[in-house]
């Protein structure tokens, strides 16, 4: 590997890089005391504790063999490898040795996978494969190139030998003889350090195909390694694939592989497919830099069904949990409103929104505030079995932003907008359910306290009553107007779009100005 300055944090080489990792399923030989014996841990498989005083002849199903390999790099750019523990001093470890754990990385640079010198995984599958005498495994390829060669060199270079033929008549003018003279291939050229031997797939080179193929060209050889103890690195699967190939891929590797895969991802496929069993979630504290691995709980099936149904959320360092679809579509309005008034994203904040889905908006809360990451609902104060929650919720670090008591959100809207918001969501209603001035009356109508008072001219008439008949008509079961997301956010826009007419001190204004609030907190 090569280190440069930009690789130390913020570029200060006088502090040094210091990178320790613990592995098990090491090669045996490393076990020997000539190797790396004296230098072997333990691992309590129960505890997740690495124990130094540990003797080997004590190893177990509980207590398995670790070796930690560290990494120094200081201002030389020099890296320095060692097998670390704390009874000895550090031990060098040679490239020869890491070789030997054939870990390898799949990433934007990979070129190299698809030859056959030295170093590169193709490579070390040839010399681990029993299909080969030992002896030969570190000449099959030159044998290889010389059989080519020696094919070649009965054919010939028949377009060359005019020219050839002029070279050795002139040559014997000059009294040099080389009458034997052809052209043929140079054996230096044979070495195979620069990887001249490759996979093709019929004339075109590997390296040439597109990243979504050679990634999965990586993968495909990577995968090979692991069954016999290799480690494969996958930076960010997502890259360069279909959504439908992630899922394949990510399905394939954790129901056929029975060694080791690390993947680094943020597709909501890979970890839809992956489940909550196999995923650590990296959180990452802004302030002071310092990274929390979370391991998730497999056992959890509320876990399993949150990371499926809204895996965003565990993309991001704080969550609006919302009640419904209608909140969904909110908080899109309110992100594209802190755009117009120079606001970040709510993507910039690491904040992101998921769907409660309204019967399972307990689960969702309980499970994404589990795993540690920051969050707020949005929700109604219309159920009692989610507001006997909210106390609880408080108290576990869960901040709620809902409306007043026994109040949708539908109705807190109707309630607390200006008389032209509440009129223009309502042509936005006429327009998009493609209902008749007749038949939006009938339905208010419907509503009114008493329909033989509704008045004729309802639209000017700004009232406590009317206002409630509009918040009733919009929330008829299997008629709701604005239950889904496009709509919810269309009536997000409307209010938005009148945010700065609606008094301060009505709830409405005061959720979602301190929802915004806690966004950039």
């Amino acid at each position: 590997m090569s280190f440069f300055d930009t690789d130390f944090f913020d570029c200060n080489v006088n502090n040094y890089i210091e990178i320790s990792a613990s592995l098990i399923n090491f090669p045996e030989n490393f076990l020997l005391e000539n190797k790396f014996g004296l230098y072997v841990r333990g691992l309590d498989k129960k505890t997740l504790r690495i124990i130094d005083d540990v003797i080997s002849d004590k190893f177990s199903d509980e207590i398995i063999p670790v070796i930690t390999i560290k990494l120094i790099v200081n201002k030389t750019l020099e890296p320095q490898w060692y097998v670390t523990n704390n009874r000895n001093e550090d031990k060098l470890i040679t490239s020869a040795d890491r070789g030997r754990l054939n870990c390898y990385m799949i990433s934007d640079y990979i070129d190299s996978h698809f030859s056959w010198n030295k170093g590169n995984p193709l490579y070390t599958l040839l010399r681990s494969t029993t299909s080969i005498d030992e002896t030969q495994n570190n000449n099959i390829i030159i044998e290889c190139l010389r059989d080519a060669k020696r094919e070649i060199d009965k054919i010939g270079f028949d377009n060359l030998n005019e020219v050839t033929s002029l070279v050795k008549e002139e040559a014997e003018i000059l009294g040099l003889n080389i009458i034997d003279i052809k052209t043929t291939l140079d054996s230096r050229e044979l070495s195979i350090k620069d990887g001249r031997i490759s996979l093709h797939e019929n004339s075109i080179p590997f390296r040439l195909k597109g990243k979504g193929a050679k990634r999965l060209a990586s993968i495909a050889i990577q995968a090979v390694h692991v069954q016999t103890g290799g480690i494969m690195l996958i930076d960010e699967i997502e890259q360069g694939l279909e959504p439908d190939r992630i899922m394949q891929i990510a399905k394939a590797l954790k129901e056929n592989s029975v060694g080791q895969i690390f993947i680094s991802t943020h597709s909501r496929e890979a970890i839809c497919e992956l489940g909550a069993e196999p995923l650590l979630l990296l959180l990452k504290n802004e302030l002071t830099d310092e990274i929390l691995a979370k391991k998730l709980s497999f056992t959890d099936s509320k876990l399993q069904g949150a990371i499926r149904a809204c895996p965003e959320a565990f993309f991001a360092q704080k969550v609006i949990v919302c009640e419904g679809a209608t909140e969904v579509g909110i908080c899109r309005a309110l992100d594209s409103w802190r755009k117009l008034n120079n606001k970040p994203s709510m993507s910039f904040q690491n904040c992101a929104y998921v769907d409660g889905k309204g019967n399972t908006l307990i689960d969702r809360v309980d499970t994404i505030n589990e795993v540690g990451i920051l969050m707020a609902v949005l929700c109604d104060s219309d159920c009692s079995e989610v507001n006997d929650l909210k106390s609880g919720w408080t108290n576990n670090g869960v901040t709620i932003f809902d409306c007043e008591s026994d109040l949708c959100f539908e109705r807190q809207v109707f309630r607390d907008l200006p008389w032209a918001a509440i009129l223009e969501s309502v042509d936005y209603v006429i327009k998009v359910h493609k209902k008749t001035e007749e038949s939006l009356v009938d339905s208010l109508k419907s509503k009114f306290p008493d329909k033989n008072r509704f008045p004729k001219n309802w639209k000017i008439s700004d009232t406590p009553e009317m206002r409630e008949t509009l918040a009733k008509a919009s929330i008829v079961r299997e008629k709701e107007w604005f239950k889904s997301i496009h709509h919810g956010e269309a009536l997000g826009n409307i209010i938005f779009k009148f945010f700065n007419d609606i008094r301060p001190t009505t709830r409405l204004c005061q959720i979602l100005t301190t929802l915004s609030n806690w966004v950039d907190a």
